[in-house]
């Protein structure tokens, strides 16, 4: 037990959690880069689900110690507000801090991100004709909507281009109903729309009437013409296999003879690491899907570690 205020409360570095071995050496690497910026400070890793030791056993067994909770999450929903809300409730010199988001730091990390991906394909930068959207995981609580609404703003900001923005679940649009969108915005023109902000279209615009997702209307798309000849509706590639790399047009295939859309679809997820949601994101059938915050291997962006320290730095003195 050690509560005294000459000691710095230990950091409980707390991720969602992932079966995905990438996944979990992404995330263990931010942990270390944060353990390695704070020698003098007890980092202890832990999840909220998949993973273990889980959150609760970590708080009991710092239950006489001070500690600071900080999510590894990119918006305060039910994990943050609920799950480690409960965790800490046994203990008075617990606390948890705020997530990582919003910070106009990940939206430029996410910036980074599609610039790599871009290249990587052999793409040019986003052009007038691109549609942008990103996705992150999505949450029953609006709260963390919202949080992901102004990362997409942000996000539209360091790159100078509107962003949608599309949930891979509890919430809309669903990713593969903002992918039709963007595809139907390209088709048809894409309305006026503000770099910062939604789009400024009337009930009269052609996009404002898009229908649910229907085969027929996936067919139509289809119809349509898509970039360069891909299919979207075409097997998915593996996780695992060419499309992890994040660079290539996932989950689609060649269909010669069909005429190609002006501009492309471009995708940049809002998730911290590989996993279950990044797979998705990859087989969705954009023309280029980014990589995730986090990548394994790769190097940790200083920026993820800048807001965890801050965020523990900002809590500790109230634990």
């Amino acid at each position: 037990m050690n509560t005294s205020s000459t000691t710095p409360p230990v950091l409980l570095a707390c991720a969602h959690g992932t079966r995905d071995p990438g996944g979990q050496r992404a995330v263990e690497a931010l942990v270390a880069a944060v353990r390695a910026r704070l020698p003098g400070v007890h980092v202890v890793d832990t999840w909220v689900d998949v993973q273990e030791p889980d959150l609760v056993a970590r708080t009991t067994e710092h239950t006489g110690d001070r500690a600071v909770v900080v999510p590894l999450l990119l918006s305060a929903g039910y994990h943050v507000f609920v799950d480690m809300a409960r965790a800490v409730q046994s203990s008075p010199h617990h606390r948890v801090a705020a997530a990582l988001g919003p910070d106009r730091r990940l939206a430029r990390v996410l910036a980074r991100r599609l610039t790599e991906a871009l290249d990587a394909a052999g793409e040019a930068a986003p052009g007038p004709a691109d549609e942008i959207v990103t996705v992150s995981a999505g949450s029953s609580d609006p709260r963390a909507g919202q949080d992901c609404e102004r990362v997409a703003a942000m996000l539209a900001e360091e790159l100078g281009h509107p962003v949608a923005s599309a949930y891979l679940s509890a919430a809309r649009p669903a990713l593969d109903e903002a992918l039709d969108a963007a595809r139907h915005r390209i088709v048809c023109g894409a309305p006026e729309r503000d770099a910062t902000g939604p789009e400024r279209r009337g009930p009269e615009h052609p996009a404002s009437a898009l229908p649910a997702r229907t085969p027929q209307a996936a067919a139509d798309l289809h119809q349509a013409g898509t970039r360069r000849g891909w299919d979207a509706a075409a097997p998915a590639h593996d996780a695992a296999g060419p499309a992890a790399t994040g660079t290539v047009p996932s989950g689609t295939a060649p269909v010669p003879g069909v005429p190609a859309l002006p501009g492309r679809v471009l995708l940049v997820p809002y998730l911290l690491a590989p996993g279950f949601f990044h797979g998705r994101a990859l087989a969705a059938g954009a023309d280029v899907t980014a990589q995730p915050l986090l990548v394994h291997p790769g190097d940790v962006p200083p920026e993820l570690v800048d807001l965890v320290v801050e965020h523990y730095r900002e809590t500790a003195s109230e634990a």
